[in-house]
């Protein structure tokens, strides 16, 4: 660090071949109405002019690692090993801070001692800063306190890293970093590790922009890549040791979102999380439930293997056989696919004609722009 005293904030910035945004980024910290930081920016193997724009500035609070490309993850963690700051806030060099945004984030926390994490809102802004949307339109609720149930299951309940501020003492006690392994979604991985031993507190209150543009790593990195990522953090939950002390509900919607939307097309993967233990723990009438609609799912594709629909359904039958939805679609399929195929259709249909119809009045989440989510449509 650069400055004698110690900051009170070390607000931490990876970067690889940002010259387009950066200077932007370095500015919204200068120009904060707290001054009480220390700033680190971590070249992560940049070969654009990144290197040269850093040297450009000569504030003291400022220090910049250069470390050969490994990765954000590892550009993060390299930054957390160095900080000093009483609080740690994370800015990407192609976002920006509102000027207010590590006085108010502080001062949550200064007032809230009960809360290690405090993540706020903030506005989506295109290649010239234009606004066109906020943060808490695209989160499926505000949680706060204790959010790992919901953060399991949604990386939108906080999402981009910007709009939060967490205690330097609650990462070290616990010793959480940044998966290196992960390109996309190392954020939430961090976020989901962080809340098994903290809580989260909400400012209501812009402090961050957020921007969606053409090369952010979502859109730069593959469709095949970005799945893979996924299902790999996917499974790094399910097999860790407190996977079993989630409820039943976020289990049951957990293994849905895996087996259902990511592994849709995978019907080999989907049979070895059927097959394992923490998917086995769960009640009969869940797993049987979940088996029933992996078949379905998979009988609506373009090509579906009927052997596995009907391993699924009949497994389905022989651990809860009081299920009438899993008896109905294996007689169905047993009139054939022709018959079976365009009733299933029309029944998911009216299914989700009424639950559209029962939605009415209620509020509803925004699409998260490509940007942000860890998606892989």
């Amino acid at each position: 660090m650069n400055s004698i005293t110690t900051p009170r904030v070390t607000v931490i910035m990876p970067v690889y071949n940002g010259a387009r945004y950066i200077r932007q980024a370095i500015q919204s910290v200068l120009g904060q109405t707290c001054q009480d930081w220390e700033l680190i920016v971590v070249n992560d193997g940049s070969t654009d002019a990144t290197p040269s724009i850093l040297a450009g500035f000569s504030d003291r609070r400022i220090t910049v690692i250069h470390q050969p490309n490994q990765g954000e993850a590892v550009a993060r963690n390299a930054a957390l090993n160095a900080a000093c700051g009483e609080y740690i806030a994370f800015l990407d060099a192609d976002d920006l801070y509102l000027p207010n945004a590590l006085a108010d984030l502080m001062l949550y926390l200064d007032a809230h001692p009960e809360m290690d994490v405090v993540f706020s809102d903030g506005y989506f802004c295109d290649e010239n800063d234009k606004h066109f949307g906020r943060l808490s339109e695209v989160r499926p609720d505000i949680y706060t306190g204790d959010i790992l149930e919901p953060l399991v299951l949604s990386a939108s309940v906080i999402g981009p890293p910007c709009c939060a501020m967490t205690r330097r003492s609650a990462i070290e006690r616990h010793g959480i970093r940044f998966d290196k392994s992960l390109v996309i979604g190392p954020d939430w991985d961090f976020w989901i590790h962080l809340a098994r031993y903290v809580q989260f507190g909400y400012l209501d209150k812009p402090t961050c922009m957020y921007r969606i543009h053409q090369t952010n790593i979502t859109r730069v990195t593959g469709k095949a890549k970005r799945k893979a990522d996924l299902v790999c953090g996917r499974l790094k939950i399910m097999n860790s040791d407190w996977f079993g002390d989630l409820s039943v509900a976020t289990k049951c919607a957990f293994f849905y979102d895996l087996m259902v939307n990511l592994l849709s097309e995978e019907p080999a993967k989907q049979l070895e999380i059927l097959q394992s233990v923490p998917f086995l723990s769960l009640p009969a009438p869940k797993r049987a439930r979940l088996l029933r609609l992996v078949a379905s799912s998979h009988l609506l594709m373009s090509s579906p293997q009927l052997d596995f629909v009907r391993q699924c359904l009949q497994e389905a039958l022989a651990i809860w056989p009081p299920d009438r939805k899993s008896r109905w679609l294996s007689w169905l399929l047993d009139c054939g696919p022709s018959v079976c195929i365009p009733t299933l259709r029309g029944w998911r249909t009216v299914h989700q004609t009424y639950l559209a119809f029962c939605s009415l009045g209620r509020r509803k989440p925004k699409a998260v722009p490509l940007g942000l989510a860890p998606c892989v449509d």
